[in-house]
């Protein structure tokens, strides 16, 4: 099987995955703020959603311009001042207003090196391919780093982990060279739509508000699904195993779409994979053991792999320039803010079970958006086509 672009796409992932760390790791990182930063649960996951919150704001600024941008200017200079941000980020972790400021200006770096990057799949041919390669790293770095993070978190502390995501950011800025050197509206698309007209299809606003509620419905329960863990009493080697685990078993979901492609169009696969993330909630819920809490995680980090390359793919189809693609992460990245935001207003005494079931609604909402989206989009393509 020959993938198009397959070493560009491989380098995408790379910086994609690198401005995507504190997602990556997102329980982990809640328990080492916890116990190794003296912060309150709630207080840890409000540093993450501020963090996601201005990667959020930056982007959907960003994908507003998106035709009329250099990417590799973009992501270059943002990996430049992120790791600025994470460096002082490592000096300031603590319950302190200032850390969670920092974790905001890291956000809003991160966010626009990765909305640079996502962008520049979709100008290059077989982007739902690439976007399956880069999910699937997504998820093998998540699954090393939610199995190390915690077993080495006495060692590491919350200034080593930072340090890590600053050495990753240096990774990242040397790879960004290979983003796409160009602007699109100079490019020969004269024919393509501004973003605004993209932007205000029926078929964009239904994928982007799905693709929020899908991400803040997985961060929502993501975030605590550690804590969870702790107090099942399994221990930390243990929660580390099966959140490694999880991960892992997302590869073989984000490589479903690099196999097949488009073979089984588009809502059908994601159905599917939403009825695996509601069922994986669901066992979640009344988990007792260490079994069913291995079990349940399991079938979320293969549903949340499996389901991303698709969506991604619907919102690059609707335009090949990146503007689609880049509001859908940017809103996506304002769902990962909000769902920690609203898992910590409601897990209160550890009532775990109200961020799963809040989820599980969120979960559904989107499914039904996407089906609407994905109706229109082919509904519009079949009218032009008349």
């Amino acid at each position: 099987m020959r993938i198009e672009n397959f070493s560009r796409f491989t380098m995408f992932s790379v910086i994609g995955s690198v401005t995507l760390m504190p997602l990556l790791v997102l329980p982990a990182m809640i328990g080492v703020l916890v116990d190794q930063a003296n912060m309150s649960e709630s207080l840890a996951g409000w540093s993450a959603s501020l963090n996601f919150l201005g990667a959020a704001a930056i982007g959907l600024l960003i994908s507003l311009r998106i035709h009329h941008l250099n990417l590799r200017q973009i992501g270059t200079l943002a990996l430049a001042l992120a790791v600025v941000a994470d460096l002082a980020s490592a000096f300031m972790a603590g319950p302190t207003t200032a850390f969670l400021f920092v974790r905001t200006i890291a956000g809003v770096m991160l966010g626009a090196a990765y909305v640079a990057t996502i962008s520049s799949f979709a100008r290059y041919d077989g982007y739902e391919r690439g976007f399956g390669i880069f999910v699937t790293l997504q998820f093998t770095i998540s699954g090393l780093g939610l199995y190390l993070v915690p077993v080495f978190s006495d060692e590491l502390g919350a200034r080593g982990l930072f340090v890590v995501f600053a050495m990753l950011d240096i990774l990242a800025l040397f790879l960004a060279r290979h983003l796409p050197d160009e602007i699109a509206a100079i490019k020969e698309h004269r024919e393509s739509k501004s973003e605004l007209r993209v932007l205000f299809t029926l078929a964009a606003i239904l994928a982007i508000v799905g693709f929020s509620l899908f991400e803040a419905a997985n961060n929502a329960q993501f975030t605590y699904i550690e804590r969870f863990g702790v107090s099942l009493d399994i221990s930390e080697h243990q929660i580390g195993i099966a959140l490694l685990v999880a991960s892992l078993i997302g590869i073989p979901g984000a490589f479903t779409i690099v196999v097949i492609g488009h073979r089984f169009g588009t809502i059908g696969p994601l159905t599917l994979g939403i009825t695996i993330a509601v069922s994986g909630l669901l066992i979640l819920l009344g988990a007792e053991t260490y079994f069913w809490y291995f079990t349940g995680g399991c079938f979320m980090g293969f549903s949340w792999a499996y389901c991303l390359p698709y969506i991604q793919s619907l919102l690059a189809s609707l335009d090949r320039n990146g503007t689609a693609i880049a509001a859908g992460t940017s809103f996506s990245t304002l769902g990962s803010a909000i769902g920690p935001g609203f898992a910590a207003l409601i897990v209160g005494g550890g009532k775990y079970g109200n961020v799963f079931t809040f989820s599980i609604a969120l979960f559904v909402v989107a499914c039904v958006c996407f089906f609407y989206a994905s109706l229109h989009r082919d509904a519009t393509r079949a009218a032009v086509s008349q």
